[in-house]
C-alpha cells in the first residue's frame, strides 16, 4: 500500500479546573493500568479530579486545514 502525507500541527490541549475555574489541570503520578483512571490536580486551587484514559496537559496533531 502507498505511503499518504499530508501536513499536521501540533496543539496543546488543556482542561480547565472545575472547581475554581481558571487553573489548568496537570496529571499527578502514573495511570492505573486496571481502571485507566489518572489523577489529576489544579495548578492554582489544588482540586484533584480523577480522568479515564485522558491525560492532561497534551499534545495532539492536526490536519493543517482542519480547524478546531
Amino acid at each position: 500500500m502507498p505511503e499518504v502525507k499530508h501536513e499536521v500541527k501540533p496543539i496543546e490541549v488543556n482542561y480547565l479546573c472545575d472547581a475554581c475555574g481558571n487553573g489548568m489541570m496537570e496529571a499527578i503520578g502514573e495511570m492505573d493500568k486496571a481502571s485507566g483512571e489518572w489523577e489529576h490536580q489544579c495548578l492554582i486551587c489544588d482540586h484533584k479530579q480523577v480522568f479515564r484514559w485522558q491525560r492532561y496537559p497534551r499534545i495532539e496533531h492536526i490536519g493543517v486545514e482542519d480547524s478546531f
